[in-house]
């Protein structure tokens, strides 16, 4: 059996659920992306963009065979920031952390080094990806769409990219650690740090 298939239900939930929230959809294709009025894209967006080109990735708007997952770290005031790229493609799944320092101006964020491995969960692919499914990394909603929870601009915020063939999202939580008796889905959130801290070592 696939490992895909532990998250594939929750891929069919968000088909299902973006066709009232996306920002763009056509021929199937569903991309959920936050915007605020008059079309401004989320500021956590457009750096995760600026770091993907910087990093040499290729976007996953389009989608993805299979599935890919990336969660950016952005630590405010502080040079060191990471990401965590997983993917599964042709039944294989691998993950790659970027540790990465960088120098803020105040505008614009420039790399100046990085630090690239190849990892694997220490339970097993099958216990990690069940996991992240069960923590509905496929479907959280993005912050400012839960009622109640506020977001910042300083302390830690970690975004999410999900692709599939059929569908593109992108959300952020601000300081979930912090929000995680209030709201489940700041915890599912900072479950999934600790998840990648335990598994993967950092």
């Amino acid at each position: 059996m696939r490992l895909i298939n532990h998250i594939l239900p929750a891929i069919a939930l968000v088909l299902v659920a973006c066709c009232s929230c996306t920002h763009g959809h056509s021929n199937g294709f569903i991309k959920d992306i936050p915007t605020y009025i008059g079309g401004r894209y989320d500021n956590f967006y457009l750096l995760a963009k600026g770091r993907q080109k910087q990093l040499g990735l290729d976007s996953i708007e389009n989608g993805f065979q299979d599935l890919q997952i990336r969660v950016w770290y952005t630590i405010a005031f502080s040079k060191a920031q990471k990401l965590v790229l997983i993917i599964n493609k042709d039944s294989s799944w691998t993950v790659t952390v970027y540790d990465m320092q960088v120098n803020w101006n105040g505008e614009t964020e420039k790399l100046l080094s990085k630090t690239v491995r190849q990892v694997t969960p220490h339970s097993g692919w099958a216990t990690f990806s069940k996991t992240l499914a069960d923590l509905k990394i496929i479907s959280l909603p993005n912050q400012d769409d839960v009622e109640g929870y506020s977001g910042g601009e300083d302390g830690k915020t970690y975004s999410v990219e999900v692709a599939t063939k059929n569908l593109y999202r992108f959300y952020s939580y601000w300081e979930p650690q912090q929000n995680q008796n209030q709201f489940w889905q700041a915890k599912n959130m900072t479950a999934m740090l600790t998840l990648f801290d335990d598994e993967l070592g950092h």
